[in-house]
This record gives structure tokens, sequence and C-alpha cells, in this order.
């Protein structure tokens, strides 16, 4: 294994035409919103992973963008995940009500009758969002399936990856497919993707297993690299492009691409541009962070019960171990709440934090109701007690924009609860669920060792995420 670490980024283009009025996610985190489509026009804003836009217009390599506050500016179309265009279909027998918010309490604004299609834009917290009477609403996703607007490519990320007859890891395997093998898609659920086979019948791969992009299968990734002197940034890979900017020694800069001895890079402030490489070492992006995670429940306390009679604390250790590894590799010093089946007070596990000198402590959790339609990723914070309160949420905020942004995991939110595990600590602290146990098909795929791996890659770029913006 090499000594440096690289966390891979897929860039997952949905589409290939950039079109006026589509839909796209950045892919990077504090990815620059440029004045004109170059490197040396100046730029607006800075905008987190996960930013949603519009695509206005497409000039070469570049689109012009409007985001969700008004602004308008151009970014790298590399840098953006153009959502697919999809429906929701009522394939009931019965009308399904349309709501105002994602709650069975909420207003009803309509209904959805049996066969009828109304456009996809997201899901949240178990509720499909959907463009209704000229506006955004809420559908039961438990009531309703998702379909494709037109035929779209997946691409199959591993080797050996099981192609089964029900959107369901305990369903029959019908057929396997290889790394690089490409299915056409044609609806959704539950974090599976329907495809069509080779005779022309249907079967379900689970999403994370998946890229929309076959470029997701080349050997790129984002490294993390240290100035060694004062560096200038150029508007391509050599020095007889324009200058943009000079970096001092020491700043930590993600590579992206390399082209004759050149390195294309992102820095902390988001510009992006080139610069010689022989002038650039690297670096392991959490070296001197010191990290406590914590394993939620344990001992006499089980935590959730899943829908298969399996204890929440078993799950939280093995996610908090795997986490550890790949911090560990990152440069971080990473101690843990319980690295057994102990029980240990929520109190204790917070001031823990505060013992070892920690830089951040994120507990890692499970969910689960009584209701087992609900589904999804959801992280948490606490605004007690912090010198700056912000930094509970940012770190919060940075696992989760991670997170969701693997093919087939949902978003639940990031909120603020008084958690004792939170307010025990003067620690920035975020908690994390990973996904519904009381879910029948996300309880499956909690326990699947590849669902797993994926997660917990996108926590870590997430905690690395959160450093490079607090530049602790």
């Amino acid at each position: 294994m090499k000594k440096t670490i690289s966390f891979i980024m897929i860039f997952l283009i949905f589409i290939n035409v950039y079109a006026y009025g589509a839909t796209g996610y950045t892919n990077i985190s504090n990815i620059a919103l440029y004045n004109n489509a170059s490197y040396d026009s100046g730029i607006k804003d800075t905008l987190k992973m996960s930013s949603k836009v519009e695509i206005l217009q497409q000039n070469n390599e570049w689109c012009k963008v409007a985001t969700l506050d008004g602004q308008t500016g151009w970014i790298e179309k590399y840098f953006i995940t153009l959502s697919s265009e999809r429906y929701v279909v009522n394939n009931t027998a019965y009308n399904i009500n349309i709501r105002t918010s994602p709650t069975t309490g909420s207003k009803i604004a309509g209904q959805l009758k049996p066969g009828d299609k109304a456009d996809y834009i997201d899901t949240y917290h178990s509720w499909h969002i959907i463009k209704y009477d000229g506006g955004e609403y809420y559908i039961a996703s438990w009531f309703t399936d998702i379909e494709y607007k037109k035929s779209e490519k997946i691409y199959f990320l591993y080797d050996s990856i099981n192609i089964r007859n029900n959107a369901s890891l305990d369903s029959k395997v019908i057929a396997q497919g290889n790394s690089g093998d490409s299915f056409e898609v044609v609806g959704e659920e539950k974090g599976w993707y329907k495809i069509v086979l080779k005779d022309n019948s249907f079967g379900y791969v689970a999403a994370w297993l998946t890229s929309h992009d076959i470029s997701s299968l080349k050997t790129e990734h984002v490294s993390y690299k240290k100035t060694t002197d004062d560096l200038n940034i150029r508007t391509g890979p050599s020095a007889g492009y324009d200058r943009i900017l000079t970096l001092k020694r020491g700043e930590t800069v993600k590579t992206v691409a390399s082209e004759n001895g050149w390195d294309k890079i992102v820095t902390q402030k988001g510009y992006v541009g080139w610069c010689n490489n022989y002038y650039l070492k690297e670096a392991l992006p959490l070296t001197g962070k010191v990290i406590l995670l914590d394993p939620g429940h344990g001992g006499h306390d089980p935590g959730a019960i899943s829908y298969s009679g399996k204890f929440e604390k078993h799950i939280n250790l093995s996610v908090a171990r795997n986490l550890k590894e790949l911090l560990n590799k990152a440069g971080a010093a990473v101690y843990m709440t319980r690295t057994s089946d102990t029980y240990i007070t929520n109190k204790e596990r917070g001031r823990l934090a505060d013992k070892l000198g920690a830089d951040i402590l994120l507990s890692i959790h499970h969910n689960s109701l009584n209701n087992n339609n609900y589904f999804g990723l959801s992280t948490y914070y606490n605004t007690i007690n912090y010198k700056s309160p912000s930094f509970g949420y940012d770190l919060a905020e940075a696992i989760y924009l991670n997170a969701i942004t693997i093919n087939g995991v949902y978003r639940d939110g990031i909120l603020d609860r008084n958690f004792e595990v939170l307010r025990e600590t003067n620690t920035p602290a975020a908690l994390i669920e990973i996904g519904f146990m009381s879910n029948p098909t996300e309880e499956m795929n909690i326990h699947n060792i590849s669902f797993q791996n994926v997660m917990v890659e996108k926590i870590a770029d997430g905690i690395i995420d959160y450093f490079q913006k607090n530049n602790q």
C-alpha cells in the first residue's frame, strides 16, 4: 500500500448534456463559483459539497449555474453531478395524498390518481418531493415508485456484484456482473436500481455498488498535498500560463488530476488551478488530529433492535472499528469510548473527549421507529456548552453532505438535538444515525460489509472536510 492516503472522488455525471434547466449538485467540498468561465476571473463564493445548482448555460468545459440563494456564476462541469430525470408513479389502485410537508398530519394539497405520474425532485425524511400545481410538495415513498424518464446507463464498480429478483439482500440472486459492466436503469426502490438484463427481463442491484459515470472506474483520486515553498498557481499545466495566485509554504491542497509534472489542485478557499508538483509533497490530511469515536450503546443497553432481531450496539461497534482504521491511515490519533460489548454512560462518553483533549467527538448510531416505512441518514449537533456552537454543526454538516452522495442513501436531515453525549462535552461533537434498523430493506443494507466500507469512506471524507474548513 502507498504511504500516502488517497480518498476516491467519484464524479457521478448522470447525463452527458448539461442542458439549460437541468439540476445538479457539487461533488467536491469548497469549490469556487467563478465570475466567468476561467480560473483567473475571480470568485463570487465557495460552494459546499452537495450544493444544489441549476444549469443556465454550458461553455466548453464550464457551466453557468444558479444557486439556491440566487447567485449565478461558473463552475467546471467536472465538479457538478447532474440529477437523473425521474417520475414518481402511483402504481396502486387508489388515490395517494399529496401533502405540504413530510408528515401524515400535514395539509393535503391534492392527490395522485392510480397510474398518474409527477416529476420527482428529491427524497427527504422518507417522503418524495414532487412538482405539483406549480410548487414543491410531498408524497409518501412507501405508496409510490420511481421511474426514469429516459434510458440511462449505470456501471458496476466492483467484480462479482449480485443481481437479484427483488430490491432486497435476501432475495434470489439471478445473475452477476463485474466491474465496468453496464446496464440500463429504469427504476429505483429504497436504495436499489431496477435494471434491464440481456434477455430483457428485470433485476435489482444495490445502488451503492454502481455509478452513472464510467470515468468512476478509472484510478483517479483526490490526494492531499502540502506546498514546500511559496508556489504560483496558474490557469494551465505549464509556466507559460497566467498566474492566478501564490500559495504560501505549508498550505494544504487537494489534487484532482496530473499532467506532465503539473497537478490540478483545489485550494482551501476553493480556487482551482495548476502548479508544478515538484513543490508539493504528499500529506496525511489528519496529521496531529485527535478523534474520539463513540460506538453508541453497549453491554446491557442493546440500543435499537432491528426488524430481524439484531442489536444496534454490535453494528455501531463494527462501523467504529472500520472508521478508526481509515482515520488512522489518514494520520489521526483515534480513540474509542468502548472497544468491546461494555456499558458506558453517555455523560462519561462526552466527558472523555474533554479529558483526551480531542479535536472532535463522533457518536455512531443507527435509527429505529415503530413504523417500518421510514428510512434515511441523519446527523445531529447540539448548541449547548460550546464556545463556538458552529463547530458542532460544521462537523454534522460535513459528514452528512459527504454521506448522502452515496447512491441509494437518502436524506433525513441535519438536526439540533439535546442528546446527552453531545451536551456533556466542550469538544465539537456530532452524532450520526446511519440508517433505520426498523426498515427491513435498510437494515439489511446496514449489515452489508460493502455498504459499511463505502459509508466509512464518506464519513472519513466528511471529517477531513470539517478540518479543512475550520483550519484547525
